[in-house]
């Protein structure tokens, strides 16, 4: 005969994770300064490619970046509205205390 175990959901680490995201978005959205690379580079070709590079990963970096922020902000809320409904479904799940009035 099958157990009637109850779900156990680790709603602490769902929150866990989703503080987690937020913790890395803050982590990447500090800026690249890129520029103060071009008083130490000369202007020989091979310090203006490498100026050129870094000047378009920056640009490609603030792309990315924007990107991969607006997904882990998604995903930070879905954790806590995930978290806000199972606990709103869990409480609404508990049966009614029965009032127990002493006989007259």
């Amino acid at each position: 005969m099958a157990s009637h175990a109850q779900l156990a959901i680790d709603l602490e680490g769902i929150q866990d994770w989703g503080n987690a995201l937020n913790n890395v978005r803050s982590g990447i959205d500090q800026p690249v300064e890129f520029s103060s690379c071009d008083d130490q580079l000369g202007t020989d070709p091979a310090s203006m490619a490498v100026q050129n590079a870094l000047a378009d990963f920056d640009r490609a970096w603030k792309d990315g970046r924007a990107v991969v922020d607006s997904y882990m902000s998604a995903l930070s809320r879905m954790c806590d509205d995930t978290v806000a409904r199972i606990r709103q479904l869990d409480h609404s799940l508990v049966p009614p205390t029965p009032h127990h009035r002493p006989d007259i």
